[in-house]
């Protein structure tokens, strides 16, 4: 299984970040992948593992464009 780790520091933003993709890392898993958040000494690990290279580019994507609406958005 590929896997890939983002690792995110957003100073007082990223507790709120955290709160928003909780919900979304625990909804039904995609066919595509599995995706894991952490959130250790301030910053947010968001885990992303998939069987496939396009699978992990994918779920990759989603979250990042997730991720750049919800910092734009508070």
């Amino acid at each position: 299984m590929k896997e890939i780790i983002f690792k995110i520091c957003l100073g007082n933003l990223t507790d709120a970040l955290y709160k928003s993709l909780i919900a979304e890392v625990n909804q039904e898993a995609p066919k595509k992948g599995r995706v894991n958040i952490e959130y250790n000494n301030g910053c947010l690990y968001l885990t992303i593992l998939s069987d496939t290279l396009s699978g992990l580019r994918a779920l990759s994507n989603s979250y990042m464009n997730l991720i750049y609406a919800m910092i734009t958005s508070i």
